[in-house]
């Protein structure tokens, strides 16, 4: 008799656990509307996801999703476990074929992938959702979203948190500093002259780093004449790396700037403060712009953070930085606008 009722508790146990179990991996239906206002209605945990954008990719890793991750584009090359998943083709070359032999339950996209290419994986039943952070703000949006569409939301908090205070020790030290407020252009090439306007992150960066967006009232990424970047005369000038690298790992678009006699009289230029930034980490809206913040407050204000910021090295691997945003503006003004 006594054995019976041992099994038998230990029947009932096991059955509690079983069903303890089932409840914790139960999945709770959510709404996602992304960055360009389409719904989606995740209805079970996602396990196969693939990513097009650098910036998704890094969110995904830092939320510890490496391993659900099946597939991402050429240019998602950070962290280094992201170069070992299946390539799916460019961001705005996706190759739907190969997206859809990856099997995935869901795609994070990006502006840059084309509105068709993310209309045609809809239409074949896959959830998109695109994610396009033009500021930090932004960036801890679109972490948000991944945290929520993927039952990660802790992890999400936790990294958002992280970031923020980082940043408020950024700002912390610069305070005092409104006596001195440097102009900053951040100019992604001269021939003609882009520059970083306002509803960007790179603005954002700019103010926060305590610097004077030089074209604040740019809207977006614009074009500006020669003779207003003359006029305007920034006390600092930026440039991402793979900005036209050459084959030596010198980047031509700094050594454009000073060596051009129409420029030799600007004060960024004179004061030598042509800063190269890390066109991985400024030019994407992930988790590691907290990265380019510090680099770039390390330029602004050299002597406060004492510290050689890392912004000043050229990784060659980034050469794709200034195509890709480049062609990302040109595709978010002609094929997605406001909305998808």
């Amino acid at each position: 008799m006594n054995c019976l009722v041992s099994i038998s508790a230990l029947l009932i146990l096991l059955c509690v656990c079983i069903g303890g179990a089932a409840a914790a991996d139960q999945w709770t239906p959510v709404t996602i509307t992304d960055d360009f206002g389409f719904v989606s209605v995740i209805s079970s945990e996602p396990q196969r996801i693939v990513s097009l954008a650098p910036s998704n990719t890094e969110i995904l890793f830092a939320l510890g999703l490496g391993s659900k991750v099946v597939g991402v584009t050429e240019y998602c090359n950070y962290p280094a476990e992201a170069q070992t998943k299946s390539l799916v083709g460019g961001m705005s070359t996706v190759n739907v074929e190969k997206v859809v032999a990856l099997d995935p339950d869901i795609i994070f996209g990006n502006t840059m992938n084309g509105k068709d290419n993310v209309n045609h994986l809809r239409q074949l039943g896959y959830t998109v959702i695109c994610l396009n952070p033009d500021s930090v703000e932004g960036t801890f949006s679109a972490i948000r979203r991944v945290g929520t569409a993927t039952g990660t939301s802790a992890e999400a908090g936790t990294l958002i948190d992280s970031m923020q205070r980082r940043i408020d020790n950024v700002t912390e030290k610069i305070k005092g500093m409104e006596t001195y407020t440097p102009t900053v252009v951040h100019l992604l090439s001269t021939d003609p002259y882009w520059v970083s306007g306002n509803s960007t992150f790179q603005d954002t960066l700019i103010t926060l780093a305590g610097g004077k967006n030089a074209f604040a009232d740019v809207e977006g990424w614009g074009v500006v004449t020669l003779e207003r970047m003359i006029t305007t005369n920034p006390d600092i000038i930026l440039v991402s790396s793979g900005s036209g690298m050459g084959e030596d790992g010198e980047d031509l678009l700094k050594r454009t700037l000073v060596t051009d006699p129409r420029l030799s009289k600007l004060s960024a230029v004179q004061q030598e403060r042509v800063s190269v930034m890390n066109g991985d980490t400024f030019n994407r809206g992930g988790p590691r712009i907290v990265d380019a913040l510090e680099d770039l407050a390390a330029v602004l204000y050299p002597d406060l953070f004492h510290v050689t910021p890392t912004a000043t090295a050229i990784p060659k691997a980034s050469g794709f930085a200034f195509p890709l945003l480049l062609i990302g503006v040109i595709l978010g003004l002609v094929m997605f606008g406001k909305k998808i």
